[in-house]
């Protein structure tokens, strides 16, 4: 079933879908080479025949080893989408290195959108020198697999980027790096600043759509067996890293900083991933969250956060005043309502905002702006839905074990 990155509706679990090489064609294409000066106009490609008429390909003849490049090009003021590929009749792999994108943030602006890449062609957006701003969304991609993102500035020394910089993603609308219904994608290297917007988040019942939460830094929708590895989120509205009914992925070596509402979120079914070795601080409420629906399924189960540094400062004046905004489940690492078997270790937590781990269930209540009761104070250790098979094991099944902290709630066991 596809899902779209507009996505309201109900929710109703959806499979991920899993994208083969199987149904990719088999075509033959000559290559038309354009100079790299100056500007360029939005690029569209459908087919291997787009290659050479788009006269945007500067080297390669197309195969894997040796794929078209792309690029660099300015594509600015763009009333839609900067760089469109639809990979469904596609043979050759591409690369798209150092665009400058920068378009209008209205609704339909897209700085690049990938869809049906198959896994057999690959994709990739590369460059130290990669700009996209100004858009509604920074880069999308759906139904694809086999596609690297790579920012040029993954920090080998630890999480983050390095010093000599990286490609940035910055000021978009919504957010920056959309992936929906895919496999086997890689985002790393990237500095992604000030993206996204003001969103109500739907606390209750945590749905994902966009208008709920927003794009942000990073989000799955729907993706499995991918990687989010040594990006920096800085300043992006509503959650530097998301991940919605998104299963066997790995996030590490990253950095989170000043989001609203949190750095890190696995919710919607999401089960089975790993965040290891990632660094978050000045989360307004939560650094990460593991969350269930308040109703139950789909629930996030079996992942795994280890080694990971957490910190919060807590909401600002304004969240608090004059109308709270503020959920009284607030705190470091957060595992909220009926989520089970996750195993939280080794993490390094410290002075956060409400308790460094904590342990909660959202309560609902009408009468507040964002219908679940709001701080203060916190409300912790109040958990009895769980949305497990069977009866319920002690703490839901999860496991709290080698984690530092100053605060943690009375219910988890000591450390």
């Amino acid at each position: 079933m596809k899902r779209s990155r507009f996505f309201r509706g109900s929710r109703a679990v959806v499979a991920v879908v899993a994208i083969s090489a199987v149904g990719c064609a088999v075509l033959t294409v000559g290559v038309g080479v354009a100079g790299a000066e100056g500007g360029h106009a939005p690029i569209v490609i459908a087919s291997d025949g787009d290659f050479a008429s788009c006269q945007c390909v500067v080297s390669g003849s197309g195969t894997s080893a040796d794929p078209f490049v792309i690029g660099p090009w300015p594509i600015n003021n763009v009333n839609g989408v900067a760089v469109s590929v639809d990979g469904t009749n596609l043979t050759k792999s591409f690369v798209l290195s150092n665009l400058t994108i920068a378009g209008n943030a209205t609704a339909s602006d897209t700085g690049i959108v990938l869809n049906h890449i198959c896994a057999q062609v690959g994709a990739q957006v590369r460059g130290l020198q990669t700009s996209i701003q100004t858009n509604n969304v920074g880069i999308l991609v759906e139904n694809s697999a086999n596609v690297v993102l790579d920012g040029g500035g993954a920090n080998p020394n630890g999480p983050g980027i390095s010093e000599r910089g990286a490609g940035t993603i910055n000021k978009n609308a919504s957010g920056a790096i959309d992936v929906e219904n895919s496999s086997n994608i890689t985002i790393r290297g990237w500095q992604l600043s000030a993206n996204g917007g003001d969103h109500e988040p739907d606390w209750l019942s945590l749905d994902p759509g966009v208008q709920e939460w927003g794009v942000g830094g990073v989000r799955f929708f729907g993706v499995s067996n991918s990687l989010i590895d040594h990006n920096a989120a800085n300043n992006d509205t509503d959650v530097s890293y998301s991940l919605f009914a998104s299963d066997h992925n790995t996030l590490t070596g990253n950095t989170g900083d000043y989001p609203f509402t949190m750095n890190y979120l696995l919710t919607d079914g999401s089960s089975y991933n790993t965040l290891r070795g990632n660094e978050s601080s000045t989360g307004d409420f939560i650094g990460l969250m593991i969350a269930d629906p308040l109703a139950g399924s789909p629930a996030a189960h079996d992942n795994l956060v280890t080694g990971n540094t957490i910190h919060t400062d807590g909401p600002t004046g304004t969240e608090l005043s004059p109308i709270d905004i503020t959920p009284a489940f607030l705190g470091g690492i957060v595992l909220l309502n009926g989520t089970y078997n996750n195993t939280i270790s080794n993490n390094q937590t410290w002075a956060s905002f409400g308790s460094d781990l904590a342990w909660a269930q959202a309560v609902p209540d009408a009468s507040s702006a964002i219908g679940v009761e709001t701080y203060k104070p916190t409300v912790h250790c109040n958990v009895t839905t769980y949305d497990g098979p069977g009866s319920a094991p002690p703490l839901n099944g999860n496991v709290w074990t080698g984690n530092t902290y100053k605060t943690i709630d009375p219910c988890l066991p000591a450390q």
